[in-house]
């Protein structure tokens, strides 16, 4: 079944900015820039049918990675009782990796709602969209991370999508940190070092499961000379009658200045599909591209290279197994080459380098 992209025409843009409006009044949001509280407890008043997570993404210049997630309760069970977790993906130069998702009593837990104030056990995270510090202590592995803001916090419109006509099902984001600076030390089996690089930071919430509305997406990132991107596609499982829908978001920054976030005029198109782990198959090559009154913005992904495939299968009750019977939910992450062609209005320029993105799936 082929997917319909949101057409880009006056009516659309119209209603989509009266939809985002009437969200941004209903969340307390004012204007396009993000404030402190956005990246706290968003959840707090709805906890027991929503999920939560802070994730962090920190590439090192000695060639190493470490992700961090914080979450007060599995994206498959919104409904359930808070069950804290922290997910801790420690990648070595070699290729060595440790991955540990610890879960936590429900009273270390704790979140504040005025900014990212967010604690599980001995682990914990705070910032203020400038300045991250994170303290992770988990099975073995310390670290103790600061991570410095170097392009603007962003949100898409009012940063959340409905999923049903009554708007009650809903997914919300916001990027605190689309891209900074870091330093981190890590302890591991007995071993410290002292790191430097780069990062990323958004924060996610949403109160149902999002295999129910979506069938997949691709989510990315970058840092391309002094360019900052992030791009998504999202594929719905049909909504409102219309079928599979493809929802698109962009972002793309030249150090402190947004260049643009208009999500209509983003496509993509791909192909050089391969099997992937699992059951599932991915594409070798993405074409994004951007193209509005003249303006167009070209970012090709090629030669993709698989960091991580997970079984996101949950574990579930019997009867819960039979109602979401014929699921079977698997996640790729990737490093890929990456060239950014950009002719918007007097700024033309060309960049390479490397980008990071997801394909999920949900079925």
């Amino acid at each position: 079944m082929s997917a319909h992209a949101i057409p880009d025409t006056p009516e659309i843009r119209a209603r989509m900015d009266a939809a985002q409006a009437e969200g941004m009044a209903a969340l307390g949001l004012h204007g396009s820039e993000v404030q402190a509280w956005e990246d706290g407890y968003r959840a707090a008043e709805a906890a027991d049918s929503t999920f939560e997570w802070w994730y962090f993404d920190c590439q090192f210049d000695d060639g190493s990675t470490l992700v961090v997630t914080f979450s007060n309760k599995p994206h498959t069970d919104p409904g359930g009782p808070i069950t804290p977790t922290v997910l801790v993906i420690r990648q070595l130069a070699d290729g060595t990796r440790t991955h540990v998702e610890p879960s936590f009593p429900a009273e270390s837990f704790a979140a504040e709602t005025t900014r990212c104030d967010v604690r599980i056990g001995a682990n914990t995270v705070t910032g203020d969209l400038d300045t991250y510090r994170l303290h992770v202590d988990v099975e073995g592995l310390t670290a103790d991370v600061t991570i410095h803001r170097a392009a603007p916090s962003w949100r898409p419109g009012a940063g959340i999508t409905f999923f049903d006509a009554a708007k009650t099902h809903y997914l919300a984001w916001v990027v605190p940190v689309p891209y900074g600076t870091v330093e981190a030390t890590i302890t591991q089996s007995g071993k410290t070092v002292t790191l430097t690089g780069t990062a990323y930071h958004d924060h996610n919430w949403g109160n149902h499961l999002m295999g129910s509305f979506l069938d997949h997406w691709f989510w990315g990132r970058a840092h391309l000379g002094e360019y900052t991107l992030v791009y998504v596609q999202m594929t719905t499982k049909g909504l409102f009658g219309l079928g599979q829908i493809q929802i698109p978001t962009f972002y793309l920054a030249r150090g402190n200045e947004v260049l643009t976030d208009d999500l209509l005029p983003l496509r993509l198109i791909t192909s050089g599909e391969v099997p992937g782990p699992g059951h599932q198959t991915y594409p070798t090559r993405l074409e994004w591209t951007w193209e509005r009154e003249g303006d167009r913005i070209a970012f090709t992904v090629t030669q993709p290279r698989l960091i991580e495939a997970l079984d996101m299968r949950p574990r579930r009750s019997p009867l819960s197994a039979v109602l979401h019977a014929g699921e079977h939910p698997e996640y790729y992450d990737f490093t890929a080459d990456a060239e950014l062609d950009i002719r918007l209005g007097n700024l033309v320029d060309r960049v390479t380098g490397r980008t990071l993105y997801e394909k999920m799936m949900f079925r």
